[in-house]
């Protein structure tokens, strides 16, 4: 059900990336979905997100998503209100709610703490955020909360990766071009996962802090979501960090 990064071990957080094992739901949201948008039952996207929770080690009413719009806006989960709309949240240690969490079927999830286990952030970087430079914007907020970009660490969560993740030339252009591939005769080829932890990297974190957890979601049929290669209507998968 979860997949987990062995940099977060013994920090006090709670954290994991989800798969799409261990959960109710039928049909092409089978098992594990936790996206309430895509025509899955609402008690089966209930009944799965508290199995996470169980397994998790938190309380339910201590998660809060956001809704995502693929842009670079990072919120602090106590500021949420009805309608919010951002790509990250984070939250610290000492205020609730506790956990925080970003919804993926191929874009890629981050998890962002800090070595003492202070403050914590949940990223959904597809390729727009990747592009507006998400984890970096993420990065620079929690050092204005107190958090020294050399004493984080960070969990690259299941995601696409460059091999399946064909796009057009006005996609490409757009990314540096040591992260695109061009195949003689084909489409290029962005390698989501590099451009991320180079963003990552360029903020300040060590390169021994970054840790890739789980592998390619469109490979991996049995294991993961994947948008691209299952198309709309596809179940999501939960990248949750926070104090249980």
């Amino acid at each position: 059900m979860l997949e987990r990064a062995r940099i977060f071990e013994g920090i006090g957080i709670v954290h994991g990336f989800t798969t799409r094992n261990g959960g109710v739901s039928k049909g092409r949201h089978a098992t594990l979905n936790v996206g309430e948008r895509w025509g899955d039952a609402p008690e089966a996207v209930a009944e799965n997100r508290r199995r996470i929770a169980e397994a998790g080690g938190f309380a339910l009413d201590d998660l809060r998503t956001v809704r995502q719009v693929h842009g670079r806006q990072v919120l602090r989960a106590s500021a949420l209100e009805e309608g919010s709309q951002a790509d990250a949240l984070w939250a610290h240690r000492e205020e609730a709610p506790r956990v925080v969490a970003v919804l993926t079927a191929d874009c890629v999830p981050i998890l962002l703490t800090d070595r003492a286990g202070t403050v914590v952030c949940a990223i959904h970087s597809g390729w727009r955020g990747t592009v507006a430079r998400i984890a970096e914007h993420a990065v620079d907020v929690l050092r204005r909360a107190g958090a020294e970009p050399g004493d984080l660490l960070a969990a690259i969560g299941p995601c696409i990766e460059r091999d399946a993740f064909e796009v057009g030339e006005e996609v490409a252009e757009q990314f540096d071009d040591a992260h695109v591939v061009r195949p003689p005769g084909g489409k290029p080829h962005v390698d989501l996962v590099a451009a991320c932890r180079t963003q990552l990297l360029e903020s300040g974190l060590h390169p021994d802090a970054i840790e890739r957890v789980g592998a390619c979601t469109h490979a991996h049929a049995e294991r993961y979501f994947s948008y691209r290669r299952d198309g709309a209507g596809i179940g999501q998968m939960l990248s949750f960090v926070g104090f249980g």
